[in-house]
């Protein structure tokens, strides 16, 4: 795995930690109840950044080459000989940004959350750790739970931020920048993993 792969997966694991460490702060102040760190969900929430954040930076990459925000700003294409005389001028491409967008938000959005809800159904079953419950059985009711209701609510977070990572921050700080903003989702997704 690429250093660069790494250092992103790590920090976005310390911020999924860190969001449902919030998460628990928040739960207890509204129970009225002291704090009492729960250090099981913090792993769970860090292992699964570790699991998530490389297919997430690949697939960032993939949109990139695909679809780059930036392109040359003439109408034709540099030739290589211009590419090593000059640094050629670039403006932001909309209709790639668009595109990103929009598989970005389908595709990505699903597949995300089918990530976060097979594992989080695996391992929150206990019975399914312990090979008493079908693991199956817990992933396909986690899903039927709480798909549709978190992509709805994903809908109400995820397109502005998706859309100004796309337009403004660099693709190989897009996963990171996804969690920063993310720690207020990783409380949402803290707060409904434990419901």
């Amino acid at each position: 795995m690429p250093s660069a792969m790494v250092s992103q997966t790590v920090q976005g694991a310390v911020l999924s930690a860190t969001s449902n460490i919030l998460a628990q702060v928040i739960t207890s102040y509204k129970e009225n109840t002291p704090f009492s760190l729960n250090i099981g969900p913090v792993i769970k929430f860090a292992v699964f950044s570790v699991v998530s954040n490389p297919p997430n930076i690949v697939w960032q990459g993939i949109l990139e080459n695909a679809f780059p925000t930036n392109v040359p700003a003439s109408p034709a294409a540099p030739s290589e000989k211009t590419l090593k005389d000059k640094l050629v001028e670039t403006q932001m491409s909309k209709r790639n940004v668009l595109i990103k967008f929009i598989f970005d938000q389908t595709f990505g959005a699903v597949l995300n959350t089918l990530m976060f809800l097979v594992f989080m159904g695996y391992v929150n079953e206990p019975g399914a750790m312990a090979g008493k419950v079908e693991p199956m059985q817990a992933v396909v009711k986690e899903i039927n739970e709480k798909f549709w209701p978190m992509i709805l609510d994903g809908y109400k977070f995820w397109p502005i931020v998706s859309l100004l990572s796309f337009m403004w921050v660099p693709v190989d700080q897009r996963v990171v920048f996804g969690c920063s903003v993310g720690v207020l989702w990783g409380i949402y997704l803290s707060l409904v993993a434990d419901s």
